[in-house]
C-alpha cells in the first residue's frame, strides 16, 4: 500500500478502524458530561456566521473558544445528535495517531510506531476524551504538531519548522492556556542539546514571535476584561475566566500526588487514604485516567529511558524534557484559590505528557531483549484490551 510514493503501514490502518469504531460506539451511546452539556455544545450554539447577526466569541467561560468551534463545524457536517456533535473530535483524533505513528517512525521505525500509535489509540484516557466533544482532542492535536514540527528541527535545522511549532502552540493556546509551558520545554530541549547555539539566532525569537500573534487576540482581550466580564449561554450569564483567575490556581510551591493519578489513579488515591485518613478529592471524576497497567508501563518506560546510560539522541532529550518539564511542575505547585466553576486542581492538567510517554513506551517495547519480549508485548496488548473492554462495557 503506498500513498505519494510512500509505503502505508497496513497495521496503522488496522489502529485507525478498530480506533474509529470504538469511538463511533463509545461517541453513539455514552451520555453527555458536564464539559460538553456546559460549555463547549452550547457556547458552540452561539456560534453564527451570518453577516446580520456575526458572533465569533473569542473566549468560553474559563478557556478560549475554538474548541466550540470545532463542535459547531461537527454539528453543521454530521447533525446535532450525539454522534453529531462529537464526529469531528473523533476524526481528529484519529489524526493525532497518526501523527504520532508518523514522527515515531521517523525516529525510530516501523515497530515502535505501531506501538506509540496503539498506546495512543487505545488508552482510556483518550479513548473517553476522543469521543467527546471537549476541549482534549483539539489540544492534543496542535500539541502534537508542535511536537512533530518542532522534532523536524531537530532533524533539519530549518527554521520553518521553529516557526511552525511556534505557531501550533498559539492555536493550542485556544484550547487551553497551559500549553504555554511548551515554550520552556523547547527553550530547554535547545540548551541541553547540540543545537543551543540556536538559543542566540534571531529565527528562535521570530518563532516566539509568530507565537505571540498567534495568541494576541486573546491578550488583548485579557488586558480589557474586567471582573464582571460574562458570557451567556446555556440561558444563563456566567463569569469568564482570565489570565489572572487561572494563576490563582497556583497556590505556591509545595507536593502535588494529582499528576501521578493520570497513569495510577487508584493506587494514588488509595495509598492518600492510607498515610492521611482522607479521601483524595478527586474533582474531575467523569473524566477517565488510565488503568494502573498501561499507567505502570508508560511511567516504566520514561523512567528506564531517562537512566538509560546509551548516548541519547535528540528525540529522546526532547521527549524527556516535555515530560519531566510538566509532569514536574505541576507536581510541585499546591492547590490555590478558585472562583466559578474551575477546578482549583486536576490530574488532567498533565495530559500532554502522554505525548512523549507513549512514543518512548513504544521505542522500549520494540527494542526490549528477545528473552522479554513476548511477555513485554502480551502484557501490553493485555492492558489495551482491558481498557477497550472497561469503556465498552459502561453504560
Amino acid at each position: 500500500m503506498s500513498l505519494a510514493g510512500r509505503r502505508i503501514d497496513p497495521v496503522l490502518i488496522l489502529v485507525l478502524l478498530v480506533a474509529l469504531a470504538v469511538r463511533v460506539r463509545l461517541g453513539v451511546t455514552r451520555e453527555y458530561i458536564h464539559d460538553e452539556i456546559n460549555t463547549a455544545i452550547p457556547l458552540s450554539k452561539t456560534i453564527s456566521f451570518d453577516p446580520g447577526h456575526l458572533h465569533l466569541p473569542l473566549r468560553g467561560e474559563n478557556h478560549p473558544a475554538l474548541p466550540a468551534y470545532v463542535v459547531k463545524a461537527s454539528s453543521t457536517v454530521f447533525g446535532t445528535s450525539r454522534l453529531g456533535y462529537r464526529a469531528m473530535h473523533i476524526l481528529l483524533g484519529l489524526l493525532t495517531i497518526a501523527m504520532i505513528y508518523a514522527m515515531t517512525r521517523q525516529w525510530y521505525g516501523p515497530a515502535p510506531a505501531r506501538w506509540a500509535a496503539a498506546l495512543m489509540a487505545f488508552n482510556e484516557y483518550y479513548l473517553n476524551v476522543s469521543s467527546r466533544a471537549t476541549a482534549h482532542v483539539p489540544n492534543l492535536l496542535f500539541v502534537t504538531c508542535a511536537v512533530y514540527a518542532f522534532s523536524r528541527f531537530l532533524v533539519t535545522e530549518r527554521p520553518r519548522y521553529l516557526y511552525l511549532a511556534g505557531a501550533s502552540v498559539g492555536v493550542a493556546f485556544y484550547c487551553k492556556e497551559s500549553t504555554a509551558l511548551l515554550l520552556p520545554v523547547f527553550a530547554l530541549t535547545l540548551l541541553v542539546s547540540k543545537h543551543r547555539r540556536w538559543l542566540l539566532k534571531p529565527q528562535i525569537y521570530l518563532a516566539c514571535a509568530a507565537y505571540v500573534v498567534v495568541i494576541s487576540p486573546d491578550v488583548v482581550w485579557n488586558l480589557r476584561a474586567k471582573p464582571e466580564t460574562t458570557v451567556t449561554y446555556n440561558d444563563r450569564p456566567v463569569l469568564q475566566a482570565t489570565y489572572a483567575t487561572h494563576l490563582r490556581r497556583i497556590g505556591g510551591l509545595g507536593l502535588s500526588p494529582y499528576p501521578s493519578m493520570f497513569y495510577l489513579r487508584p493506587t494514588v488515591k488509595a495509598l492518600a487514604v492510607g498515610l492521611t485518613g482522607h479521601e483524595l478529592k478527586d474533582e474531575t471524576q467523569e473524566y477517565w485516567s488510565v488503568n494502573v497497567g498501561l499507567g505502570v508501563l508508560l511511567l516504566g518506560a520514561v523512567l528506564v529511558t531517562t537512566l538509560r546510560k546509551a548516548n541519547p539522541d535528540h528525540w529522546r532529550i526532547f521527549l524527556l524534557v516535555m515530560f519531566w518539564a510538566i509532569f514536574g511542575f505541576f507536581t510541585l505547585i499546591k492547590r490555590g484559590a478558585v472562583t466559578g466553576r474551575l477546578d482549583p486542581v486536576s490530574w488532567i492538567w498533565v495530559e500532554t505528557t502522554i505525548v512523549p510517554a507513549v512514543v518512548l513506551t513504544g521505542a522500549r517495547l520494540a527494542d526490549v531483549s528477545l528473552k522479554w519480549r513476548l511477555l513485554a508485548s502480551t502484557a501490553a496488548t493485555a492492558a489495551l484490551v482491558w481498557a477497550c473492554t472497561r469503556l465498552l462495557l459502561v453504560e
